[in-house]
């Protein structure tokens, strides 16, 4: 794979190599399919798959991505080839369902590289919605406490009884005092994922362009005129506004609830028989659809077919499998302010307002990107404007 360069867009990074895992999946036109990360084939200009060595000749097959969302983490691999008929597929676990807390997985993959599968034994320990690293988005994810490292994003975590997939190992969470806690994707989005690519639909998960904030507090609750045991839901904070597509909601709105489902105080729902955040409903859907929603606006319930729009930031995040942009005019180099500029920074050296930008930054019809000054080319006309 290659990388583009974000600080010096017309150059990009110094080819390398990498390793992941896969699943193979159900077939399609009579084509072998490998469901792994996205993170395993993001930026990639060449992709090839290989059979565990233990069970069979160690033989390589070009492979093509068929489809990819960042947002999830998920891909699917196509790879043209007979050798892979022995190779039974392995069933996805129902979307309908989650696996229970304490449920016993194994999570095979290819962890630190090598040739031969390893399978590490562990228990399903939480089921939340978190932050994905690859796309920085939040969504709904498994916590198992098996070994997940280096080399294993894109295996499958199998329910030990069934030997169904229930997950995707994508990441783990290392740092001082965490231990045994690695994710995977549950198959709501995994079937979600499958679902989007076999019927042309977006992959991208759908967006309300709202901020939201808890509603703990019951002074908040009264001044917004919920009613203690009737209303209670969470607050729009801001919205972020594109031309061309309406967001109904508006900042002071309550969401009480979406397709049916309650929305407490903090914004947890009623989802596969466990308590969820709200973000959960809405990620199953598609771009496109129309989400129904019920609002207490003003002290008076409304209802509010809203439809349902692509992530956009004012300062980009998360992407992939695309060049950056520039400007050059006289010398003077423009770019777009986007999260991989501002990661060629240690983060507590980043420029304050670029960073404020990008957290606290609002899409707007007249503000539809932040663009920066990133460097000056020696030439004539600009003589005196410095070097940077």
């Amino acid at each position: 794979k290659q990388r583009p360069g974000w600080t010096i867009p017309w150059q990009t990074q110094t080819v390398e190599m990498s390793s992941g895992s896969g699943a193979l999946i159900k077939k399609k036109d009579g084509a072998v399919r490998v469901l792994t990360a996205a993170h395993v084939v993001s930026d990639a200009m060449f992709v090839q798959v290989q059979r565990s060595v233990s069970h069979f000749p160690s033989d390589k097959f070009r492979a093509r991505v068929e489809g990819v969302c960042h947002d999830t983490d998920l891909a699917v691999l196509r790879v043209e080839t007979p050798d892979f008929d022995d190779i039974p597929e392995m069933k996805i676990a129902d979307e309908a369902s989650l696996p229970s807390l304490f449920d016993t997985v194994h999570v095979v993959g290819y962890p630190i590289g090598g040739d031969s599968r390893c399978v590490t034994e562990g228990v399903v320990s939480r089921i939340e919605v978190v932050e994905y690293s690859h796309s920085l988005r939040h969504c709904l994810a498994l916590t198992v406490d098996a070994a997940i490292n280096s080399g294993n994003s894109g295996g499958p975590i199998l329910d030990k009884a069934t030997q169904e997939i229930v997950g995707i190992a994508f990441q783990k969470l290392s740092g001082r005092g965490v231990e045994n806690m690695g994710h995977g994707v549950p198959t709501p989005l995994i079937h979600r994922f499958l679902r989007a690519v076999d019927e042309n639909k977006p992959v991208q998960l759908p967006s309300l362009r709202c901020e939201y904030q808890v509603l703990e507090n019951p002074s908040i609750r009264k001044k917004l005129g919920m009613v203690e045991g009737k209303h209670t839901g969470t607050l729009v904070t801001r919205v972020h506004e594109v031309e061309g597509e309406p967001v109904l909601l508006k900042p002071g709105d309550v969401l009480m609830a979406m397709d049916g489902h309650e929305i407490d105080c903090h914004g947890h729902v009623e989802l596969y028989g466990r308590r969820l955040s709200f973000v959960a409903v809405r990620d199953r859907k598609y771009v496109g659809d129309t989400v129904h929603l019920r609002v207490l606006r003003d002290g008076k319930e409304i209802d509010v077919e809203q439809p349902l729009h692509q992530s956009e930031y004012l300062v980009p995040r998360g992407q992939y499998d695309l060049v950056p942009k520039y400007l050059v005019v006289g010398g003077l180099v423009f770019q777009p302010l986007c999260n991989e500029y501002l990661q060629g920074w240690v983060i507590q050296d980043r420029p304050v307002h670029l960073q404020d930008l990008y957290n606290r930054g609002q899409l707007s019809p007249t503000q539809k990107e932040a663009i920066m000054l990133t460097q000056v080319l020696a030439d004539d006309c600009n003589v005196g404007y410095g070097s940077g």
